[in-house]
């Protein structure tokens, strides 16, 4: 099944979900506000990440009512309450960055700017940082695949039993190579005169979808339920 958002639904869906934590509703309705986020991946068979978020939701959950409680000493509870509590806080707004990597393109964000006449340095900005995550991990599995075409071991038990064989041949190699990629993606980004003076056009035109309506709708009930007091 096929599913794009619209950058706009997706900035809706932002700003419902921080609403939703900074009022601090209830535990049900942040449970029915991550469902509603969860679903997408779902209907687009993107089950690594629905699965996954779910998974690392309901154990944050069980970590939170059943073995907080339990737990006397400051050294165990502390870290362990950042886990559970304080990183299942951010997983709607990590979700929904998820989305605008997935259900969008750069080129629907570029328009968008320019249409609400963001500032051009806002744009290269962006531009920039959106690609820039997705070409370090294709550096990456590069990397993992040069170390498997020389036999050298790789993955979690790598790191545990050789970390400093691990640093040497990974995080290295991706720390000198990230200034050379910021460089290049920033000049890719000018070269497309996105700092260009004067007004821009774009060949891409933005259109909401009755998925966008859904969502947009779906979306706002943990906001009135929250307001409203119902949950």
């Amino acid at each position: 099944m096929k599913w794009r958002f619209d950058p706009r639904t997706i900035l809706y869906l932002l700003i419902i979900s921080q609403l939703v934590l900074f009022l601090d509703g209830s535990i049900v309705i942040e449970i029915i506000t991550v469902i509603i986020l969860i679903i997408p991946f779902l209907l687009t068979r993107q089950f690594y990440w629905g699965i996954g978020i779910s998974v690392v939701y309901i154990l944050q959950l069980l970590a939170t009512f059943f073995l907080l409680p339990k737990i006397t000493s400051p050294v165990l509870l502390y870290p362990l309450s950042m886990v559970s509590n304080g990183f299942r806080e951010l997983i709607p707004g990590m979700m929904i960055g998820i989305y605008a990597i997935k259900f969008t393109s750069l080129g629907e964000w570029i328009s968008l700017f320019k249409k609400w006449h963001f500032p051009k340095f806002f744009t290269v900005t962006f531009a920039v940082f959106f690609r820039f995550f997705p070409t370090i991990q294709q550096d990456y599995q590069q990397i993992r695949n040069a170390m498997a075409f020389r036999g050298i071991e790789r993955g979690i038990l790598s790191f545990v039993k050789q970390p400093r064989q691990t640093f040497e041949f990974i995080l290295i190699p991706l720390l000198m190579n990230a200034s050379q990629v910021a460089q290049d993606l920033t000049i890719a980004a000018l070269t497309k005169g996105l700092s260009m003076p004067g007004k821009q056009t774009s060949l891409i035109q933005l259109q909401m979808t009755k998925f966008d309506y859904i969502y947009l709708t779906a979306s706002t009930l943990p906001l009135i339920f929250t307001l409203g007091g119902f949950l």
